[in-house]
């Protein structure tokens, strides 16, 4: 499996998409139920199959890093992917190969489920530079804000916005997906929309369109900022993780910036 780094290049060098699965994919890999803010369907648990069984030359599938022995996550972690493992393992390890070598989708979850923290420089710096000069588009939920308030896409050309539901994105995929076809051309497309993102991703590769599925980095790099021990509630942002919620109004001069770069909402 690759590294963070090694992921990171991969993405820079050779313009990819990237696919990323965590625990709420694999579950919808696995059934139809569903999980918190995306509602489970036959066609979603079906699309994400098709993307896990996928072998596109301009598209990574990555995994979570805990399902290589070799890593660095703190012992709260490791307990918690071993019990999920232990669990479900066997029937997520039906939807793998075991001849290929997967992406690693902790490259938005880079910084607290770490022991060390002395690689996150070395990642924040290869994030920055996927965009670095680019003309982005973010497609992300209502509430996700993502980059407002920080400086984690000072280094782009241009930055646009589609808001999306913060809930069963899913359910307007066909939608998304044509305004992000209108829209994203020639464009560098950051998903931040569940496991929608995970399939739009290896949708928008057969459309050559350049596309990361990039949740939580926004929230990661929040949480790094802020020297976070936990997943804390952040001004400004749904973060649904957290156990309290904190204000979603955003300042007057941060509000302003981030309307006028809206240019879609669902």
């Amino acid at each position: 499996m690759d590294t963070l780094e090694e992921t990171l290049d991969e993405i820079v060098t050779h313009k990819k998409n990237i696919s990323r699965f965590g625990d709420g994919e694999f579950r919808l890999v696995l059934n139809t139920s569903g999980i918190g803010f995306q509602n489970g369907s036959v066609e979603l648990t079906e699309k994400l199959r098709e993307v896990l069984a996928s072998n596109l030359p301009n598209h990574l599938i990555a995994i979570p890093e805990t399902f290589s022995l070799k890593n660095n996550l703190n012992w709260r972690v490791k307990f918690w992917w071993l019990n999920y493992i232990n669990t479900v393992g066997v029937q997520i390890s039906q939807h793998l190969k075991p001849e290929k070598k997967y992406s690693n989708a902790f490259i938005t979850r880079f910084y607290l489920d770490y022991e060390t923290k002395k690689h996150i420089p070395n990642i924040l710096e290869k994030l920055k530079k996927i965009w670095a000069n680019q003309d982005v588009l973010i497609v992300e939920g209502a509430y996700s804000r993502l980059g407002v308030g920080n400086d984690l896409f000072d280094g782009v050309k241009s930055l646009q916005r589609m808001l999306c539901p913060t809930k069963d994105a899913f359910s307007v995929y066909q939608e998304i997906l044509s305004e992000i076809k209108a829209h994203g051309k020639n464009k560098l497309v950051l998903l931040a929309l569940g496991p929608t993102a995970t399939v739009m991703a290896f949708d928008l590769a057969k459309e050559n369109i350049w596309t990361i599925d990039i949740g939580h980095v926004d929230l990661e790099y929040m949480w790094y900022l802020q020297n976070a021990q936990e997943k804390i509630p952040v001004e400004g942002r749904l973060v649904n993780e957290a156990t309290e919620q904190l204000n979603l109004e955003l300042p007057e001069n941060e509000k302003l910036k981030y309307e006028k770069s809206i240019i879609k909402k669902m």
